[in-house]
């Protein structure tokens, strides 16, 4: 299905998380834990998205990031939802780190950027809250 027909009749949610993050290249996959958003491993590095005290080792890292979340329940068979989110924001200059959870995507911008990312979003019709 493309995002044009899914947006017709879905309220698009998101949420911001109030705590900033990092994003971390480790030497290992780290324990779970409270403060990890997420672990990435690919085979050629290993990536840990992670609140700003995370007390990780790590080789190099970015910060702060902000996160938002896509709540609303988006199918497999979705064609171009990342893509409109993303033009919405690259069109604007502002630069941005995707990651998805199986029915969620999600989004990390600098802090900088996070008040102008929600005036973009929410001028397209997404309803964000706090979380």
């Amino acid at each position: 299905m493309k995002f044009e027909e899914f947006k017709k009749g879905t309220e698009i949610r998101a949420s911001v998380r109030r705590k900033e993050y990092a994003i971390a290249r480790v030497a290992e996959v780290p324990r779970s834990n409270d403060r990890i958003f997420a672990v990435v491993t690919d085979g050629a590095e290993i990536t840990a998205i992670a609140e700003l005290d995370h007390g990780l080792e790590v080789l190099e890292e970015e910060r702060p990031f902000r996160i938002i979340s896509f709540d609303t329940k988006l199918p497999f068979d979705l064609i171009g939802f990342l893509a409109y989110i993303t033009k919405l924001l690259a069109d604007q200059n502002i630069s941005l780190f995707a990651i998805s959870s199986f029915s969620t995507d999600h989004i990390l911008m600098k802090e900088v950027y996070l008040e102008k990312a929600m005036e973009i979003l929410k001028d397209a019709g997404v309803k964000i809250d706090l979380k």
